[in-house]
């Protein structure tokens, strides 16, 4: 084979007449690449804070979509049965001594959530219409005939009204809220229910990230505004019996509907997961269907425990067992009585969240 004119087996001749070997690019050496390194480093934490932030205000934004979806669910309940339902039916329905007659909207004195009265009026009317009125939200029995048999995934039977309880309904989530861990379903620790314990439960109930809050406890402030005001310390819905609009005199648009709860069925204080021997403790509330969630204002510190001196206590995001809470970084979505939502700081003032609450408090309050 003839070579090539100018070239040489070994290299390239130059115009010299000597030979060379072809160079090679020059590489990184270690330093350069470490300082490449520690710039991608700094622009990642410079960069993920923005997009993790980014991503809570579209969840936060989806929480309260679920929140005006629930308002409007109230208003159009309200119009259709001229009042808005109670905030659960518990034990007293049942009392004939209480209630001579069976309570408005609870002919069968059993216990039911609220959002099981507001289910029709969202995009829920499946589940709704599968649940059973007149037998408590935790009954086991059959719904259909002939009998359905226990769902071997559930541990229950999937139409009976505790099986029903158990599916997910994504609009009583809140996104931000972390995903629950497997909790055993104790006897109610609340005299307002007589729910057994469910042992053969396999799953959670379905949860749920909002709850109502029936009013102000006393000794949560002082002078304590309510204290000789009876009904007027209720907030907008109350246990066992319904609210007329008439009876929100401090406004609807004045007035909070429905508030955060989240991380439920396992209990927080702070952010920390209350758990006993590695086990999660169970909060008072255990699922969308479960008739023990309303709560009132409590004297709460900022640890999330009861018993803080009068005007000390801290307005939400301290505890979610019987009070207002929310993952969010800094406040609380709410949702008022004119399905309008507002998203409340944490740092805002105890009395001005009591006033708020309460549905004919007589209260002169700018809105939040």
């Amino acid at each position: 084979m003839t070579a090539l004119p100018g070239l040489v087996a070994h290299g390239v001749r130059n115009h010299a007449g000597s030979s060379r070997r072809p160079t090679l690019g020059r590489g990184f050496t270690l330093v350069e690449l470490l300082v490449v390194i520690a710039i991608i480093a700094v622009l990642v934490g410079l960069l993920l804070p923005a997009v993790q932030g980014a991503r809570e205000s579209a969840r936060r934004t989806q929480c309260q979509s679920n929140m005006r979806q629930m308002g409007l669910a109230f208003l159009v309940c309200a119009d259709a049965r001229k009042s808005l339902p109670a905030a659960c039916y518990t034990t007293d329905s049942a009392k004939t001594t209480k209630f001579p007659s069976p309570p408005e909207g609870n002919p069968s004195r059993t216990e039911h959530s609220w959002r099981v009265l507001v289910m029709p009026y969202l995009e829920e009317k499946e589940t709704a219409a599968k649940y059973n009125m007149r037998k408590h939200w935790y009954d086991a029995t059959t719904n259909s005939t002939p009998a359905s048999s226990v769902d071997a995934t559930l541990g229950v039977r999937a139409d009976a009204n505790i099986g029903i309880a158990t599916r997910a309904v994504s609009v009583f989530r809140c996104p931000t809220a972390p995903p629950s861990q497997k909790v055993a379903i104790p006897t109610s620790p609340d005299s307002d229910s007589a729910r057994p314990a469910i042992a053969v439960l396999k799953v959670n109930p379905g949860t749920t990230d909002y709850e109502v809050m029936t009013g102000v406890k006393p000794a949560v402030l002082s002078p304590d505004p309510y204290a000789a005001k009876g009904d007027n310390s209720k907030g907008m819905l109350d246990k066992d019996v319904v609210t007329r609009l008439k009876n929100v005199s401090d406004g609807m648009s004045k007035t909070l509907l429905v508030v955060e709860c989240a991380g439920r069925p396992n209990t927080y204080l702070g952010r920390t997961l209350q758990q006993s021997a590695g086990v999660p403790t169970v909060n008072q509330c255990v699922g969308w269907a479960d008739s023990l969630g309303p709560f009132k204002v409590d004297p709460v510190n900022a640890a999330g425990v009861a018993g803080a001196a009068a005007n000390a206590g801290v307005p939400f995001n301290a505890s979610n067992n019987g009070e207002a809470y929310a993952f969010h970084p800094g406040g609380i979505n709410v949702v008022f009585g004119d399905a309008s939502t507002r998203f409340l700081d944490e740092g805002m003032d105890l009395r001005t969240f009591c006033a708020i609450v309460t549905r004919a408090g007589g209260e002169q309050t700018a809105s939040p």
